[in-house]
């Protein structure tokens, strides 16, 4: 991380969209900031792909920046759209699928 008071990693959601184009047929993770105690990372996922069930080591967090997931953790399924917020223990099992091209910050706690 830097050694400033604040790093700015967007003015708006669509500046983020535009650094991290959705690649056609893929899941790809981007390096957005690593600081103490924590990760960001944008995922981008074309329609139809899914990250198959796996489990975080640390707790996370997952919102929507554009486009659709269906996210499924604990025997539920949860529809999240733009803005569409959720976080998971860790070491709990969760998958995440896309239903459109979309774009997803995750926070990884820890």
């Amino acid at each position: 991380m830097s050694d400033e008071q604040s790093v700015l990693l967007g003015r708006s959601s669509a500046e983020l969209i535009e650094a991290h184009p959705v690649e056609s047929g893929r899941v790809r993770p981007h390096r957005v900031l690593d600081g103490d105690g924590f990760k960001i990372r944008m995922l981008t996922m074309d329609t139809g792909t899914a990250m198959s069930e796996h489990r975080a080591p640390v707790p996370i967090l997952v919102q929507v920046v554009a486009g659709g997931i269906r996210f499924r953790v604990a025997g539920a399924e949860h529809a999240l759209s733009p803005g569409g917020t959720i976080t998971v223990a860790a070491g709990v099992l969760h998958e995440l699928e896309a239903d459109h091209p979309s774009h997803v910050l995750l926070v990884l706690l820890g």
